[in-house]
């Protein structure tokens, strides 16, 4: 899904459809665009749309800190694990209830 310029497709039949506006002009670039890569235009619409999808999704994916507020993470990340009581007799009181369901 990074770093490509080739949309992540869904196969299969394609049932839904939209339906937009667009000025002339932007559909004439458009149209000279598709014609020069060789797609439909709907076709090329639809791969345009499709990546910046993937460049929206690679952006919610990324957490960026300042670097002192990535440092204390990654101190925390790194520091020795506690036991958490509760926890672990949460842990025990739970052990064989719960099961994959695969």
């Amino acid at each position: 899904m990074f770093g490509t310029d080739t949309p992540e497709t869904t196969p299969g039949k394609m049932e839904a459809r939209k339906e937009l506006r667009m000025h002339r002009r932007d559909e004439a670039r458009i149209r000279a665009a598709a014609a020069a890569t060789g797609l439909q235009e709907a076709d090329f619409i639809r791969q345009a749309a499709l990546l910046r999808v993937q460049e929206i999704e690679r952006q919610l994916s990324l957490s960026v800190l300042p670097e002192d507020a990535f440092a204390a993470f990654r101190d925390a990340v790194d520091a020795p694990g506690q036991v958490q009581p509760g926890l672990a007799q949460a842990a025990k009181a739970s052990a064989g209830r719960l099961r994959d369901d695969d």
